[in-house]
């Protein structure tokens, strides 16, 4: 294996030996908001995120960390591959897929010696190799769908519903019932969470004993929607309503789905994920979720070191995207929220840690993106990529040898949502074909929802933001800077180029 120099902050290592190579953890939550981490210089009121925040401590944080979409399934076949999604057409939902010529991390992982798992959240538009057991996996535990309820994970709860009156309604937006495990084995569970399920299948990898370095890909659902009921040991101490779900009654009481009495799942599922009625403990909610990720994050870490792993173990967490309104996330001063390439939809949340490497607790002001854990997993493993990657490796700027990783420009495109942006520098061209209202939630004295939602109007056209002096996005400079926003509109233009048309994922090969 290769040595790796590095000065200041990490010391010269030769992973000569399975036991020399550190072991690695990749953490992304879900639609997590950018104020909604203990660690950033900006947090929203109620957060409390202990031992993320302790992990931050030990290691690197990205302040200026950015998803390559503003939406999960193209974000994370990003990360998955280290290179722009829209090299094989996946602009937003539904696009692109991950096709059988595209090689992911866990495969380098796999080829570097270590033992692998996939454990959470899949989402990745179809594709060829959509199913986790094609990515380079060893072992899988989670559910393949864009969201997942938290709690209703048996059979019975799956039985339940079927055997409410016949086409009287049906789930299409939420996966629910049980979870599959490896090539296709279903697991129910009563009486827990997927975060907690989640927590415990990756605790139960790490302390297997295996002589080979792991590498674990841990990807929970929280805090996504649907967010209509808090975990049941917490409901109390954030004074939320406790709303069980009793799949024997005869009536499920809003905010659950009972098919009779409100067969149109639709307007249910606007009405309980996309803000059309706001849920005055939605907030609440998502805080006590976001309470539990910590703390399921927390055991994981106490299982490292109690093993004696913690030292030489790269952990990696993040957020997929930005922020979600309908989540009732909180962006702190970021413009806008997921869907949207403001960057409230696409900056997130971003730390590394390796104690044995990085010293603690540094902050990195220079712009990063998903696309770069790939290659900085390539260089400390010393297998090189299949193919070009577009992200760059993150160590060069850990240990001070550059103070920029990027300085090309780079590029945001939701395809047919016409909506693309360049980034150059603190430089932001931004383009929307059409004028876009967002409606955020505000609290009232008691951190409840107030009713009414406060309208986040996004404009349509050019728009040319200097986000170094500008990082709320509020001053649109394109009319004083015409020669910036036409070369950079050429930028984005020969960059498109180069990318694929989009292409359904169902159609991917």
């Amino acid at each position: 294996m290769k040595t790796m120099l590095i000065s200041i902050c990490f010391a010269a290592a030769s992973f000569a030996t399975a036991q020399d190579k550190p072991n690695v953890i990749v953490i992304v939550a879900d639609d997590l908001g950018y104020a909604d981490v203990g660690f950033h210089d900006v947090v929203a009121d109620g957060v409390n995120t202990p031992n993320i925040d302790k992990l931050a401590d030990s290691g690197v944080i990205f302040h200026n960390a950015y998803s390559s979409s503003p939406v999960c399934s193209n974000s994370r076949l990003a990360l998955s591959t280290g290179r722009y999604q829209q090299r094989w057409g996946a602009y937003y939902y539904g696009d692109g897929g991950l096709p059988s010529t595209e090689n992911t991390i866990a495969e380098m992982m796999r080829e570097a010696g270590y033992r692998t798992m996939k454990v959470g959240k899949t989402h990745l538009n179809k594709g060829p190799k959509e199913d986790p057991m094609k990515h380079g996996f060893d072992n899988y535990f989670g559910f393949n769908h864009h969201s997942w309820d938290f709690e209703l994970l048996s059979e019975k709860d799956v039985q339940a519903y079927e055997d409410k009156k016949k086409g009287s309604g049906k789930i299409k937006m939420i996966g629910w019932g049980p979870l599959t495990r490896d090539n296709g084995e279903l697991e129910s569970y009563e009486n827990t969470t997927t975060t907690e399920l989640f927590g415990k299948e990756s605790v139960a990898f790490i302390k297997k004993k295996d002589p080979k370095p792991f590498y674990l890909q841990l990807e929970f659902n929280a805090v996504h929607t649907p967010l209509y009921r808090a975990p049941k040991a917490l409901a109390k101490k954030h004074g939320i309503p406790e709303r069980s779900f009793d799949r024997n009654a005869e009536v499920w009481e809003y905010p659950h789905w009972d098919p009779i009495v409100q067969p149109d799942f639709k307007q249910w599922y606007d009405d309980t994920c996309h803000l059309e009625v706001p849920d005055p403990y939605g907030r609440k909610i998502y805080l006590a979720h976001l309470e539990l990720l910590d703390t399921t994050i927390g055991e994981i870490m106490r299982t490292l070191e109690e093993r004696g792993l913690k030292e030489n173990t790269i952990v990696f967490f993040t957020s997929d995207n930005g922020g979600s309104d309908q989540s009732y996330a909180n962006n702190g001063d970021i413009n806008s929220y997921k869907y949207c390439l403001m960057d409230g939809g696409i900056k997130v949340p971003m730390l590394m840690s390796w104690p044995k490497q990085i010293k603690k607790r540094s902050k990195i002001e220079a712009t990063v993106t998903h696309r770069d854990v790939f290659a900085s997993l390539s260089e400390i493993t010393g297998i090189p990529p299949k193919k070009p990657l577009d992200g760059k490796s993150l160590l060069p700027l850990i240990d001070g040898s550059v103070k920029s990783l990027h300085n090309e420009a780079m590029f945001w495109d939701s395809g047919r949502e016409q909506n693309w942006i360049a980034r150059q520098g603190d430089w932001k061209l931004v383009y929307r074909g059409e004028q876009k209202t967002y409606h955020a939630y505000e609290l009232d004295a008691k951190g409840l929802v107030k009713p009414k939602l406060r309208e986040v109007p996004i404009p349509n056209g050019l728009q040319l933001y200097n986000l170094g002096r500008d990082p709320g996005e509020t001053k649109n400079l394109s009319y004083q800077n015409p020669e910036k926003v036409k070369s950079m509109k050429l930028m984005y233009e020969s960059w498109r180029a180069e990318m694929s048309d989009t292409i359904k994922g169902k159609n991917a090969k």
